[in-house]
């Protein structure tokens, strides 16, 4: 009787663990800096060879440390944490952008 029970109850059994294994990944997505952080150190990269301007890097910038921070929020919440507040994105950028203009005056 248990063998019959098993074997009606198996493709339940594996519906349950493929959509969690998916849920799993999802959430790895969801919740993974390592582009974003790719990404800006590309954009840092652009900046160093003249690719793009600095105006355009503090813009492209700001973006990328939004999304990042929003995933931290993410991670927060999913651990039952409250999320943390934004800092002014101006006042970090231009603080960011401070510290790589005299590289840049060193390098010209």
């Amino acid at each position: 009787m248990f063998l019959i029970d098993d074997l009606l109850s198996l493709p339940v059994s594996g519906i349950k663990f493929v959509l969690r294994t998916l849920q799993q990944v999802a959430e790895e997505q969801y919740t993974d800096t390592a582009p974003g952080k790719r990404r800006l150190l590309e954009l840092q990269l652009a900046l160093e060879s003249g690719e793009i301007s600095e105006q355009e890097y503090v813009r492209q910038e700001a973006d990328i440390l939004r999304e990042l921070r929003e995933i931290e929020n993410r991670k927060r919440r999913m651990a039952g944490a409250e999320p943390e507040e934004a800092p002014a994105v101006n006042a970090l950028s231009s603080c960011r952008l401070a510290t790589t203009r005299p590289a840049m005056r060193d390098r010209a």
